[in-house]
């Protein structure tokens, strides 16, 4: 190969390095995969729970990330539903892709209260897997929390089943998200990079108002703030603890941890 062609071919790897490094951010792999999402609201009487999934498909839509977005709410969001749509669209990721689910409600160290009952972590974790079951993993798994212990729990609701146990454990629902997602079976069978967010430490409930929870809320003012000033998403994730932190002490989980170094957005 002559000296030229050599320099063209090396040009040619370098930009197509480049471009696809480039495309790689906190929420996507690459914004030119087919990327959806799952956005599902349960209220049990929290207020702003709406307005949660309407700031969270704005972000979803960022034309960097353009997901295919797909919402729950209320009786929609049972836990036989909430599965499916997750093996469905799990399964429909096509090479490249990243999954993005969203949850705002209720919820306790051991999962999410859905209209009929809690579904527990493994749940989650057992309804995508099952999507990925004979595919490649998927490139990226985002999941976002705004729930007890990772979220909003109103006390008169304490008593119900989601709510046993000892709610001062210094264990994070993320912690146990992310460990539950690693048990098992190898993760890289069914995801290859993880980035989990959720409201709240383990002994902290979190604020929901009417204008939208206050993770959610903040979690949305702090990444309109990260798009305009290029952002890392270590930066983008600190600015959204920043912001809540006179409610209550939202978790970040990147596996793996270099996740931190991208743009937010490409």
């Amino acid at each position: 190969m002559n000296r030229s062609l050599m320099a063209l071919v090396c040009a040619l790897s370098l930009g197509a390095f480049a471009q696809t490094n480039q495309s790689r951010t906190g929420f996507v792999e690459n914004a030119d995969a087919k990327n959806v999402a799952l956005l599902v609201g349960v209220t049990y009487g929290l207020p702003g729970i709406d307005i949660d999934l309407k700031n969270v498909k704005e972000i979803a839509a960022h034309p960097g990330y353009q997901f295919d977005t797909h919402e729950l709410w209320e009786d929609e969001g049972m836990v036989e539903n909430v599965a499916k749509n997750l093996t469905d669209l799990s399964a429909s990721v096509t090479s490249g892709g990243t999954l993005f689910f969203y949850f705002s409600g209720h919820g306790s160290k051991e999962g999410l209260l859905m209209q009929d009952r809690l579904m527990k972590i493994g749940e989650i974790k057992a309804a995508i897997e099952k999507g990925r079951e004979g595919k490649a993993p998927l490139e990226r798994l985002v999941m976002m929390f705004d729930s007890c212990y990772s979220g909003a729990l109103l006390n008169g609701v304490r008593k119900v089943e989601h709510a046993e146990g000892n709610s001062r454990d210094s264990q994070a629902f993320a912690d146990a998200l992310v460990r539950e997602l690693q048990a098992s079976n190898r993760a890289e069978t069914y995801w290859k990079k993880l980035f989990v967010f959720a409201s709240s430490r383990a002994d902290e409930t979190s604020a929901a108002g009417y204008d939208g929870s206050a993770f959610t809320l903040n979690m949305k003012k702090a990444f309109d703030e990260s798009v305009v000033g290029k952002a890392k998403v270590s930066e983008f994730v600190t600015k959204a603890q920043k912001y809540t932190a006179a409610q209550h002490h939202p978790v970040a989980r990147l596996v793996p941890v270099t996740l931190g170094d991208e743009l937010l957005v490409p």
